[in-house]
């Protein structure tokens, strides 16, 4: 019982760090989210393109980004471009990581989303005498992007946790941090049980965040 007082004496003294950690968190999450979002909707672009070679560029380029492990993509950026003359800190290598995956699946449920407004949207502005892009940007994007938001929101979720990865380059995020703070007790099972309920607050911030989004953006009828 004692050492259990112990633990959670030494937890209480190190939330501080915990929480100056979940900032990183948080900040790598954000920076990654927006940034993939953008990257998701440029990827788009070429993914739907008439043309066969944009769209099969990015179509590879997608499947590389899906299929290969995150962690490998965050070493590669870290360890391979200063190879190059690119130098980036730790954190920017980690949000640029985040980005380039996390966007290449943003692109596929923007894409899909897209492709799941009837085509009859498409036909219905052309003969009121709107232009291709007018139709895109007035019908069809909006009726995609709430078709879109709940999948968008699981995916940046999943970004989220993924910050968890940067801990493998020295970002001191929160589970760096926690692991560096068990080290140094024996209270372990304590400071993860904390690091999980600070993920479990950012996350479920984000999914409140995400259906808050979706239901204002819900047409009226």
């Amino acid at each position: 019982m004692d050492s259990w007082i112990v633990s959670f004496r030494y937890l209480e003294q190190q939330l501080p760090n915990l929480l100056a950690a979940g900032g990183i968190t948080v900040e790598a999450a954000l920076l990654g989210a927006v940034l993939a979002v953008f990257w998701g909707l440029i990827l788009t672009i070429p993914r739907m393109s008439a043309h066969p070679v944009p769209r099969h560029l990015a179509a590879g380029y997608i499947a590389v980004m899906r299929y290969t492990p995150l962690l490998v993509q965050v070493y590669l950026l870290y360890f391979g471009l200063p190879s190059i003359g690119v130098t980036l800190s730790a954190l920017g290598c980690g949000v640029l990581a985040l980005t380039l995956q996390h966007g290449a699946f943003l692109s596929e449920i923007f894409r899909g989303a897209i492709l799941a407004v009837p085509e009859g949207q498409w036909l219905g502005g052309r003969s009121i005498g709107l232009r291709s892009a007018q139709v895109a940007t007035r019908i069809i994007l909006p009726q995609a992007f709430f078709k879109a938001m709940a999948p968008l929101g699981n995916q940046l979720i999943f970004l989220a946790k993924d910050t968890s990865l940067l801990a493998a380059i020295g970002v001191a995020e929160l589970t760096l941090t926690g692991k560096m703070i068990a080290e140094r007790s024996a209270g372990t099972a304590g400071v993860f049980v904390a690091i999980s309920v600070i993920y479990l607050i950012i996350t479920t911030v984000m999914g409140i965040g995400a259906r808050l989004i979706e239901h204002l953006m819900r047409p009226k009828e």
